[in-house]
């Protein structure tokens, strides 16, 4: 069963970043992001997971993220710790290839979960 919804635009490149929250009966939070993830969005996507990490498991959708820079990297490693120490996980889903590319290159492939 759905709670809540939003979509938001941020930055002047226009990330969206689409919160779909389900009860924890119906299984985890879903936060789909989609466009240039960066710098600009990165406060959005901060309060999305403030809100969600640490009282379920999140799944974080990137299929539709074709760049993200490292503010948005940092993001994501302090959600996956932060989520870690709740007891709850916190899953990358469907990264482009020029994303995945990124973990790679960072070191974080092991560092976070990383699906599909």
């Amino acid at each position: 069963m759905r709670v809540s919804r939003a979509s938001e635009v941020s930055g002047p490149i226009g990330a969206i970043i689409d919160v779909d929250r389900r009860r924890a009966d119906d299984g985890p939070v879903v936060i789909s992001l989609s466009g240039d993830v960066d710098r600009f969005s990165v406060p959005r996507l901060r309060a999305a997971l403030d809100d969600a990490v640490g009282r379920s498991d999140v799944v974080l959708d990137l299929r539709g993220v074709d760049f993200c820079d490292s503010s948005t990297l940092r993001v994501f490693v302090d959600a996956q710790r932060a989520s870690a120490a709740s007891g709850h996980t916190l899953d990358l889903t469907h990264p482009s290839p020029a994303v995945r590319a990124l973990f790679d290159v960072s070191g974080l492939r092991g560092v976070l979960r990383i699906t599909a």
